[in-house]
């Protein structure tokens, strides 16, 4: 008997070891400060019927023309033959009016801050690719936002939704 009572407390302290071993320390998660929230957030555009848009068309070159915020801007042109997007441009200003380009980030031409000069290439390089991938699906809901360039997305479907509302008037 007093072998069975030995097993038995044997596996209740290694049952309880086991047991007690799953429950360690809960560690909070880390708290973003409200800057990096911000950064993270996803601009979701509403739904535009551009299909209906380009119906109403007239063909021709148009534009639309938004505030980028900070002084920026952003003008989206669009050409338009028989009811198709047949060419686009997007082009994005900084607040000194100048093109957002290979330049963009950089101060008195030079590299100064890495992470902010890299952030504003991803930026730049966006603009030309909104426009291409306009013309390639032919739906403004369907081009795709690119990682690290939200703002630029926003300014481009604004820019774009102006630019389709201009050649039905």
């Amino acid at each position: 008997m007093t072998k069975a009572k030995t097993y038995g407390a044997l596996l209740l302290v290694g049952t309880t070891a086991i047991l007690a071993g799953g429950c360690g320390d809960k560690t909070e998660p880390v708290k973003q400060d409200a800057a990096a929230q911000k950064a993270e957030a996803q601009y979701t555009p509403p739904k535009v019927d551009t299909k209906a848009l380009l119906e109403k068309a007239k063909d021709g070159t148009f534009t639309g023309k938004v505030d980028g915020g900070h002084g920026s801007s952003a003008v989206m042109t669009i050409t338009i033959q028989n009811h198709k997007i047949v060419a686009s441009t997007f082009e994005g200003f900084d607040k000194n009016g100048n093109l957002k380009n290979e330049e963009y980030g950089k101060t008195n031409g030079k590299v100064e801050n890495k992470v902010y000069y890299n952030k504003a290439q991803i930026a730049a390089k966006a603009f030309k690719s909104y426009a291409d991938a306009l013309v390639q699906v032919q739906e403004l809901n369907k081009v795709d936002g690119i990682s690290g360039a939200t703002a630029a997305y926003k300014q481009f479907f604004d820019a774009a939704q102006l630019a389709l509302e201009n050649a039905g008037k």
